[in-house]
């Protein structure tokens, strides 16, 4: 039969899919050899082992020395403190903060003042330096600390505390 005159002869399809599904399979063969080897890699890496233990990793021979101690957290401490208002409004907060570790700490210390009514009017920091087992001194300055009305109050707290200084 021949086409009727003016129209197009259809081109046959080609199968892409069969080429498709081929590709998938060697590209699932090859991920299933590389996991194969990397497993196989672990394994003779063992010792033959499929155990392993973590004093076997984290062992003082490595260099690794686990957490420190309850007595080595980074931990101090206010030990005093005194508080004086200026004449200008200014509440002063000084005093000592004590380190309990055998490392330099680096500690800042917060003073906020509150109103009568406990809501948090103004605040100052101190950023000190502690030697090794030692005590500093801090001074922090509360701009119009002393202005909160008849039950102002104010705290002291530590803020945070860092083996290394950040400028």
């Amino acid at each position: 039969m021949t086409p009727p005159p003016g129209s197009i002869p259809e081109k046959p399809i080609k199968n892409t899919l069969h080429h498709q599904v081929i590709l998938a399979i060697i590209g699932i063969i090859l991920l299933t050899a590389f996991l194969i080897i990397f497993i196989a890699a672990g394994f003779i890496g063992q010792n033959g082992t499929n155990t392993g233990s973590a004093s076997n990793v984290f062992s003082p021979e490595n260099g690794y020395t686990g957490l420190p101690g309850a007595s080595e957290m980074p931990a101090a401490e206010i030990t005093t403190k005194m508080v004086t208002c200026q004449i200008n409004g200014l509440l002063r907060i000084t005093g000592t903060v004590r380190s309990n570790v055998n490392h330099e700490l680096y500690v800042e210390i917060v003073g906020i003042g509150y109103d009568d009514y406990g809501n948090e009017r103004n605040s100052g920091y101190d950023s000190v330096a502690i030697d090794p087992m030692g005590t500093s001194t801090f001074d922090i300055h509360v701009i119009d600390g002393c202005m909160f009305g008849e039950t102002g109050t104010y705290e002291v707290r530590i803020a945070n505390i860092n083996y290394r200084h950040y400028d």
